[in-house]
């Protein structure tokens, strides 16, 4: 996570910002750097992500990140605005988000924001791949980020709708997407432990590769239940430095373990078993899941369902109207 803001360095990037870099977001081989631009400027905070490491491979790597994720046209993926090169140095210029997905489920989630959350990220699911990235590969919670539109909006969200519809969600990181296209030995690789599929381990004979499909299905079970389908519960799951926190075999749970599905809705849990198969091949589409995600939202409370759905249609329609431009560079 982030250091105190006096402690933060990028002497490089704060070359070009007009602002403070306020925080920093470290992965395993990128850094985001959270900046605060001065009152005058819009928006008002932005995010900029670069190689931890400057070498040839990681560059072009970044490089390659930025024209797949600039492809991507869906309010539920987050917005890519150029790519900057400063000095040797290139970061992905992108919208700044109030959180991760880990912040929500940190606190137990109600039914009805895991249906307004499960709707929004399926359908970013849904635009990815029509988008022509087709596996994420590191489809996990911390990769999944949410912007609070009542920041935004006054009066958002309204009396008569569910405080949940304030967050947006959005996915990002495309560092790994499509890496298995490329390479089908070394591109399985990817995925946290806790939502590794099958395919993604070394070393097996499962055939096919979905494993968002099978990351969603832990997402799911996580957020409609409050736990791992492993049985464990989903805090404890979400933590930091899982594999030596917990004795578990991820391997082996992903590919024999018994999948603990706690609830008593059947349609829910018969999806999320599918999503879980051993056989990639034998998971269901994400038009699929977001049918009945939304059939069984529409049962549980059709007004909160609606609201989800016109807000679904609206930037739907929005971004039809805005197609993707060629990713711009900026130079300096």
């Amino acid at each position: 996570m982030g250091k105190e803001a006096m402690n933060l360095s990028s002497p490089t990037l704060s070359m070009v910002i007009d602002g403070t870099i306020i925080d920093d977001f470290s992965g395993n081989s990128g850094v985001v750097y959270l900046v605060q631009n001065r009152e005058n400027v819009n928006p008002r905070r932005i995010a900029y992500k670069t190689c931890k490491y400057a070498t040839d491979d990681s560059i072009s790597l970044i490089k390659e990140e930025a024209e797949k994720w600039n492809l991507i046209n869906s309010r539920y993926i987050v917005p890519i605005y150029y790519m900057h090169r400063v000095l040797n140095e290139y970061y992905i210029c992108m919208r700044a988000c109030n959180g991760t997905l880990i912040d929500l489920l940190n606190d137990d989630v109600c039914e009805i924001s895991a249906y307004v959350y499960s709707l929004q990220i399926i359908k970013g699911l849904v635009d990815m791949n029509e988008s022509s990235i087709i596996h994420h590969q590191d489809f996990n919670p911390q990769n999944i980020l949410y912007e609070d539109m009542s920041l935004l909006f006054d009066g958002f969200p309204s009396v008569d709708m569910h405080d949940s519809h304030r967050y947006r969600m959005m996915i990002s990181d495309f560092a790994m997407s499509n890496y298995y296209l490329k390479n089908n030995v070394e591109g399985k690789a990817g995925g946290k432990f806790p939502f590794k599929a099958p395919e993604q381990y070394e070393f097996n004979s499962v055939d096919g590769f979905y494993p968002d499909k099978f990351a969603l299905g832990v997402l799911l079970c996580i957020l409609f239940s409050n736990k791992h389908p492993c049985g464990h519960p989903a805090k404890e799951m979400l933590r930091k430095n899982i594999k030596n926190r917990y004795k578990i075999n991820w391997e082996k749970w992903a590919l024999s373990g018994d999948r603990v599905i706690d609830l008593k809705n059947s349609a829910l849990r018969e999806l999320i078993i599918q999503l879980l198969s051993v056989d990639p091949e034998k998971r269901p589409s994400y038009d699929h899941c977001f049918n009945i995600i939304r059939s069984e939202f529409e049962k549980v409370n059709k007004e909160q369902c609606d609201f989800s759905l016109f807000y679904i249609n609206y930037f739907d329609g929005l971004h039809d109207e805005w197609p993707r431009e060629q990713l711009k560079i900026r130079v300096n």
